[in-house]
């Protein structure tokens, strides 16, 4: 019994240390704010030189979405692919011409 309490602690020790990072670039200047939608709650990103960024340790499996605000138009919307909780996962994008993508990095390759 006590080794089931003891490895219950430990994996969820595991899970709330690890945190995943949401970043957005933006090219246009008039950006004035970022938003993480993300387990039904909303998360206000940084302001950094180049966008936004945010770390959060995630609570829930699923998608969400960072919307970023501007002064001349409408709010442009990232979709987040799916979360889990103690990945550490890194989700990174850029928003231009009214568009945002999000940014795929090569994997690399065990040798």
């Amino acid at each position: 019994m006590k080794s089931i309490a003891l490895l219950t602690a430990l994996g969820l020790a595991a899970c709330s240390t690890s945190s995943d990072s949401f970043e957005v670039q933006v090219a246009d200047s008039s950006a004035t704010g970022a938003v993480l939608g993300l387990c039904g709650s909303e998360f206000p990103l940084s302001q950094t030189r180049d966008g936004f960024r945010g770390r959060r340790r995630t609570s829930c499996e699923g998608t969400g979405e960072i919307r970023v605000s501007f002064t001349n138009r409408q709010t442009v919307s990232c979709a987040v692919g799916y979360v889990t909780p103690g990945l550490g996962q890194n989700f990174e994008f850029v928003v231009r011409d009214g568009r945002c993508v999000e940014v795929l990095k090569k994997r690399q390759s065990a040798s």
